[in-house]
This record gives structure tokens, sequence and C-alpha cells, in this order.
């Protein structure tokens, strides 16, 4: 049975504007209860891949508090192996923050872990890819790398932060930026596949040993043309947070019941790490339609459309539509909310409103009077 490495690479993350000030993507809240890189690690659990890394950019504070001791999404945890990797060369030094050197800065992880294969998977794209299938068809193909990618009708409006894979037969023969030119087009969903040998290979790569290079690591094997990558076509739920109006898209789509059921499936399930709070509370004047309601919530006013993390409060005489807020903020009484992302610990006591095609964001701790 071939041993694999997973990891989550927090490198490959987009800018959320003011969301991602103080947090990284992938510890962004989601629905909230969940944070992005909550799908990417419980693709790694369930398909049953025990040595889970996250690489870890900036932001440490954020992530370590999110995923704790990261058991949660470990099957075994007396074979297993969990670890949260940083770069302290590029904390210190912008210029050597890339994923590449970040990957060399850890190499003991690697080398200490014997294994046959690396899954690479980013946190900012949504899915329910089974990892065990994309080996199956790595090894069928006897390829080096091989990248997953998704044909979608809609690529001049989403996965812009992403790359067009361009194939002949299984092999990729073309990997360059989606320019959101053209509508039909295969989508790189930025996750890969690599064997043990290529992977150290290209960590110990005489020509790139140059410590401030920013270069990422799959851009530079797939420009030096060196090895055989194939291409792994996946039909499933796919979806790439790359900016905050996507974050806003994505988390109401969730609000349709196919959509929901295609992602959160019984025997597919997104684990989070759960926090020991008591069950939302609804006082008796209160008016809940259609939403996502955390535990810790304590609703009195009126909410519809939106999503309630953990610890909100929506006090009688408040309404909330068509929005979501994040943990401990606070909507004070008369106060009306709708079209808006109100970030943790904000408090809200006058009106604050957008509209659908522009929500407005309420940044971490204001308050609005």
């Amino acid at each position: 049975m071939s041993k694999i490495l997973g990891i989550v690479n927090l490198y490959d993350s987009p800018s959320l504007g003011g969301l991602t000030k103080n947090r990284t993507l992938g510890s962004t809240s989601f629905l909230g209860r969940y944070a992005l890189m909550d799908f990417a690690l419980s693709n790694f659990t369930n398909s049953h891949i025990d040595e889970i890394n996250v690489l870890v950019k900036d932001n440490f504070r954020s992530v370590a508090k999110h995923v704790g001791t990261l058991k949660t999404w470990v099957n075994n945890t007396k074979i297993g192996r969990q670890n949260l990797l940083i770069n302290e060369k590029g904390i210190k030094d912008p210029k050597y923050n890339s994923d590449l050197n970040a990957l060399r800065e850890n190499d003991w992880i690697f080398y200490d872990s014997n294994f046959d294969y690396v899954v690479i998977a980013p946190a900012h794209i949504l899915s329910n890819i089974d990892f065990n299938e994309v080996i199956d068809f790595h090894k069928k193909n006897n390829a080096e790398v091989t990248i997953v990618y998704k044909e979608i009708e809609d690529a001049d409006k989403a996965f812009l932060t992403s790359n067009i894979v361009t194939l002949d037969g299984n092999q990729i023969i073309g990997y360059t930026k989606n320019t959101g030119k053209v509508a039909k087009a295969n989508v790189s969903l930025r996750t890969y596949i690599l064997s043990a040998e290529t992977f150290v290979k290209w960590l110990r790569h005489r020509d790139y040993r140059d410590a401030t290079s920013l270069r990422m690591l799959i851009e530079t094997i797939i420009e030096e043309k060196e090895e055989i990558i194939t291409g792994y076509k996946y039909d499933g739920y796919a979806r790439c947070v790359d900016s905050f109006e996507h974050f806003v898209e994505y988390s109401f789509e969730f609000f349709d019941p196919e959509i929901a059921d295609s992602v959160f499936k019984s025997e597919w399930p997104i684990y989070t790490c759960t926090r020991n709070t008591r069950p939302a509370i609804y006082g008796p004047k209160s008016s809940v339609k259609n939403c996502f309601v955390a535990n810790g919530a304590k609703i009195d006013g009126k909410v519809e459309n939106s999503v309630i993390s953990r610890y909100v409060e929506v006090e009688a005489g408040a309404s909330v539509k068509n929005s979501i807020i994040l943990t401990k903020g606070v909507i004070k009484k008369g106060a009306h909310v709708e079209n808006a992302v109100v970030d943790k610990y904000a408090i809200i006591e006058n009106d604050v409103i957008g509209t659908q095609d522009e929500h407005v964001y309420v940044p971490q701790g204001k308050k609005v009077r």
C-alpha cells in the first residue's frame, strides 16, 4: 500500500481584501462554523491520508487557532502525523517567502516520512476530491506529476487566479494564466500529485537553490518541461474563492439545497474543530428564516437569508437580511443590516445597507453608530 503525504498549501491563496487583512484565507470563516481550509483538510481525511502538513505563509496565529492540534482531520491518531510548517526566513524577509523555499526549510518532514506520493491542495478551492482516485490515475499513466482540472463554462468570470490547462489526450501540453478571455475552458484546481522522486528532486534541484527566488514549485516544474505531466478531469463541485465577491456569492449559493447536498454528504463529511458551546438560543419574539446559524448564537430579533456565526447576538428590534455576520458580532436593537459582511467583534448600532451586487464590508472590531 502506497504511503501518501498531504500538503495544504496556504501560499497558493488570493487576497479577499479586508477579510484576509488579519487572517489567512485558509482560516477565514465560511458558513458560520467552518474555515475555508476545512474542505481541503477533509478531502485528505476522507481519502484516508493521515500525514497532513499545512504550509503557512503568514498570519500563523489565525491558522494555529483554528486547527489546534490538527487531530480533527486524522483517522489514526497513533501513526498519523500532522504539522504546521512555517518558513522562518520568509517571516523575517519576504524575499525568501515562496512555497518552494518554505518546503526546503521544512525538508526534514519529507526525508523522515518515507512516502511514495505527495498530494498538494489549496485552501481557496472548495471541492470533494477523492485523492485515491487521482493517485490511481497517476499510477496508471506512469506520470511524474498529475494536475487536477475541471471543465467549466464561465472561465471568463470564475477561476481568474487559476490556470487554463491544454491537453493532448491525458498529457498536459499547456498551462497558462486564465486571463478571462474565454468562457469554456479546462481550469486547474491547483491540486497536484507528485511522485516522491520528482518531489525530492525539485527540492534539491541545483538550478533553484537561490533562496531569494519566489518561484512556485509547480510552476517551476511545468516551465522546465522535464517531467511527464498528466491531467486528471474532475467532474464534481468546485468553486474558487478568489475574491470578496466570490466569497459572498459562494456562501449564499449553499442556500440552494441541491448544491448543499452535493457538498455535504454523509459519506464525505466536512470536518471542523468543534467548540464545546451551548446551542443557539432563539428568543420568544425572534424570527429566523432560511439561515445558517452556528452554536452559541443568540437571536432575539429578525434574521432572514443570512449566515450567523458562533456567539453572534441579534438583539430584539434588530434585523439582518442577506448578510454574513462573523463570530461575536453584535447587532444592537433598532439596527438594520442588509447585504453586508460584518467581521468578528464588530458592534452595529445603526443601519448598514449594501446592495445584492455589492455587499458592504464592516471591518473586524468596528463600531457602527
